[in-house]
């Protein structure tokens, strides 16, 4: 598989709401999809996201494949542990607030547009929620007992017209051990599981595709 991670620098060439309102966040680390978007076709974040992110997200635990199995095993370390006991119920560590939604201001909130967010929320510790929804980045948030987390989705111009889609992922850890887990299982998540998770997201983007083409003739 390959490995779609880049520099993180790449992420402060532009300059986007999650890196004031996450301040006190690591940056863990960028991704970028190898696809280039054409909006004319009607390309979009929302539809890359919509189409491609949604349903690879939800199909994680039931997947075959190495990284199913880990995110599988992920759920039983997680019961096992109670680190899943708390999801999306804690405040953000070393603060009130439990959500970065009550960081925006008021000009942020109104160009938050609900419609543009995707259902990637669940019963189980993959249940993200959607801070905000822009036309050119978003973001969702997944908490638990060790840490904050922070799904960022960019929009990005290119030079020859189109555009191209970058992930960052933030994190605040509540202790030690959250440090120690996030460092533990770096090499599967480099190595196995974003890749793994890039993969799929292209695959289904490839099929909507394909059927708007079709769609066409």
């Amino acid at each position: 598989m390959a490995n779609f991670r880049i520099p993180d620098e790449h992420h402060w060439e532009n300059q986007w709401v999650v890196q004031k309102l996450a301040h006190d966040f690591i940056l863990e680390d960028v991704w970028e999809y190898p696809i280039r978007f054409c909006e004319p076709e009607g390309d979009s974040l929302y539809a890359f996201r919509k189409h491609a992110v949604q349903p690879m997200i939800k199909s994680l635990l039931t997947s075959p494949t190495v990284s199913g199995s880990l995110f599988r095993l992920r759920k039983v370390i997680g019961c096992i542990f109670g680190i899943d006991r708390h999801v999306n119920k804690l405040p953000i560590p070393g603060c009130k607030e439990s959500s970065l939604y009550a960081r925006m201001n008021g000009e942020e909130k109104h160009r938050h547009n609900p419609a543009m967010s995707i259902d990637i929320e669940s019963d189980n510790y993959l249940s993200f929620h959607s801070v905000y929804a822009f036309t050119d980045e978003t973001l969702d948030e997944l908490s638990n007992s060790t840490e904050h987390s922070l799904m960022h989705y960019a929009w990005i111009a290119n030079t020859d017209g189109t555009h191209k889609v970058q992930m960052a992922v933030y994190v605040k850890h509540r202790n030690t051990a959250g440090k120690v887990y996030m460092e533990l299982i770096k090499p599967f998540r480099h190595n196995i599981v974003y890749p793994y998770l890039f993969d799929e997201a292209i695959k289904k983007w490839n099929v909507y595709k394909a059927g708007v083409h079709a769609d066409k003739r």
